[in-house]
């Protein structure tokens, strides 16, 4: 573990505690309709255009509904999510733009950091989005993988220089500000996600999405949203 790893650990450690009973019952029991939250109405943060600058856009970022997603690579509700959102983007090409937040919780997924890093990398080579998908969808293989393996189904053409940059023991400046700004809005759990400003207490499914953006689109609130309910 090199020392970015290490300072990061510590850096979100108190938070990762506190939140991980919920994120483990997130992921260790996904089939019990009690898990907390999940029966909630989605609740409009107000200031959420001031989330978007720390978000990485994934793809085009010119669409009328903004999806952010506070994520970490190695979660399975994450990669679950993420599939669906291809459906989705798919489904509403041009109108449903996504955005990236790191949020990583390395003291329950051991390979969150290193992924994350893997991502940043290929980012600065161009191919943030392409890793981005491939880390997702090979989830199964982090730790099993090389890094350089992942860069090259990414699509990375300067595989040395993304050797150079996953050997270099520096802080992820994308990666901190991504936790800083998770934690500023009390995200307690993988995914989270806000769409042009309502935010889903639980991961919203395909149909969820599809009502809310189809509202949306329209100039109305998402069809399970409590008008009362709003957070600053």
């Amino acid at each position: 573990m090199n020392s970015i790893d290490r300072a990061l650990n510590v850096s979100i450690a108190v938070a990762a505690l506190a939140m991980a009973g919920v994120v483990v019952r997130r992921e260790m029991a996904p089939s019990i309709p009690t898990i907390p939250g999940a029966n909630l109405p989605p609740r409009f943060v107000s200031t959420w255009k001031d989330l978007l600058p720390h978000a990485i856009p994934l793809g085009d970022s010119s669409g009328a509904v903004k999806v952010i997603e506070f994520a970490d690579f190695e979660c399975p509700f994450c990669r679950r999510f993420d599939s669906t959102m291809h459906v989705v983007v798919a489904r509403y090409p041009g109108q449903v733009s996504r955005y990236f937040v790191h949020f990583p919780l390395p003291t329950l997924h051991r390979f969150a950091l290193p992924a994350a890093r893997a991502a940043e990398c290929a980012g600065r080579l161009g191919r943030f989005t392409a890793m981005h998908d491939v880390l997702f969808s090979k989830q199964d293989s982090l730790g099993l993988k090389s890094w350089a393996s992942y860069a090259r189904d990414a699509g990375v053409a300067d595989t040395a220089a993304f050797g150079d940059c996953i050997g270099l023991d520096g802080k992820l400046v994308s990666v901190e500000d991504g936790i800083k700004t998770g934690t500023g809005i009390k995200v307690e759990a993988t995914p989270t996600v806000i769409i042009n400003g309502w935010r889903f207490p639980h991961p919203p499914s395909d149909s969820v999405l599809n009502e809310t953006i189809q509202a949306l689109l329209a100039g109305k609130r998402p069809p399970a949203a409590d008008p009362a309910a709003a957070t600053k």
